[in-house]
């Protein structure tokens, strides 16, 4: 009999969360769901901006190796976990929208597992407006290793009865058809309006993530300008890639931040604009931070981009570092091939400029941004961008 009373009050309690949540969600009217596998925290960001500007009270969260809030004043929170992330934080997430009383949330989609996608989006962000930045290879373990597979697990958020806009014009097709069984009306966009240019010259701001935030303002009855006016957003700028120029042990770096550009397709792009300028010189170091849980992640930049003549060497660092010296082995010559030990951006720094004796040398950082990617990054972004 008390196990049958234990039930109940959990039963009761769980009803009960869920009648709240509910009505929480009914008082934020404007509800955006960012998913997608690049540029879900960039546009996230920009979108919240946007619609600080014009005026509407929104309460941000972006996820990743640093969940953060953006406040509805542009304040930044760190979201304290205890353990790994649940999507369960997504329902803390709309009561404290609440308790601000948000007029406005736009959340970055935390979710990989498809299934947990489907349930963040019906369940507990319940979206107005659904994005899809693009479709591209990564999270290979779980999402699917093919980019139709990667394609199914996205469109798990798509919201039923409101608005899908995506800059993925080979999916565009297959997510509208879902969009329409959903009675969702999808938008294509292609490009950021000619006015509408990055902040500072250096940073890689993408184009369509520009184009979608704009798209986003359009269906919302603002004013394009609030996203060209949002881009000197300081929290944008901060985690936007870009290229920097520092001095450690009296040689010039620059330093290409690309380690949040998780997948092979998105480092390519940020490669090609660096490589256009002039302003990074020889020998170039492929800084490539490697986690345990991502051997399919290692294994696409190895055969896609370690093997090319853009780089003169490979720096090895993270958890799987052996492993990666060992499968870049087959790919790459051993002399180009530098395990670094230690774990300090400092000494990280010493090891890798004792190995590479040029006064002068570009660092392209890439893999992952997680344990010595971030801490490197924020050691060499010490300088303002080019």
């Amino acid at each position: 009999m008390i196990f049958f009373f234990i039930f109940l009050i959990i039963f009761l309690y769980l009803a009960a969360e869920k009648i709240l949540h509910e009505k929480r969600l009914t008082r934020i009217p404007i509800r955006i769901h960012v998913n997608g596998t690049r540029g879900k925290s960039t546009v996230t960001r920009l979108i919240a901006a946007s619609l600080r500007r014009a005026g509407i009270r929104t309460l941000a969260k972006t996820t990743g190796t640093i969940p953060r809030l953006i406040l509805p004043d542009g304040e930044e929170e760190t979201i304290r976990r205890r353990g790994p992330a649940r999507i369960l934080e997504q329902i803390h997430f709309i009561r404290r929208a609440a308790e601000l009383q948000a007029e406005a949330v736009v959340v970055e989609c935390m979710a990989i597992d498809p299934a947990l996608q489907f349930v963040s989006e019906t369940r507990m962000i319940r979206s107005t407006i659904g994005v899809i930045t693009n479709v591209r290879p990564d999270h290979l373990e779980t999402m699917g290793e093919t980019l139709d597979e990667i394609a199914e697990s996205l469109s798990r958020t798509i919201p039923f009865g409101g608005v899908l806009v995506t800059a993925d014009r080979r999916y565009y097709p297959f997510f509208r058809a879902i969009a329409k069984e959903m009675q969702t009306e999808a938008f294509l966009v292609d490009s950021a309006s000619p006015e509408v240019q990055a902040p500072l010259q250096g940073l890689f701001l993408f184009p369509e993530n520009i184009a979608i935030a704009e798209k986003v303002c359009s269906l919302l009855n603002l004013d394009s300008s609030v996203v060209s006016a949002s881009l000197n957003d300081g929290l944008l700028i901060r985690e936007s890639s870009g290229i920097f120029q520092t001095e450690v042990g009296g040689k010039r770096i620059s330093f290409i931040d690309a380690f949040s550009a998780n997948d092979v397709d998105s480092t390519r792009i940020i490669q090609e604009r660096a490589a256009a300028q002039a302003a990074c010189p020889r020998p170039w170091v492929a800084f490539f931070n490697n986690r345990a849980d991502r051997p399919l992640r290692l294994r696409s930049f190895a055969d896609a981009l370690f093997g090319e003549p853009l780089y003169d060497y490979v720096a090895l660092t993270g958890e799987s570092r052996n492993l990666a010296r060992r499968y870049l082995r087959r790919k790459v010559s051993a002399g180009k091939i530098l395990a670094l030990e230690n774990r300090s951006p400092a000494k990280l720094m010493d090891e890798l400029l004792l190995k590479v004796p040029d006064p002068e040398l570009t660092i392209v950082g890439l893999g992952n941004e997680k344990g010595p990617g971030r801490v490197l990054a924020r050691f060499l972004r010490g300088a303002s961008p080019r």
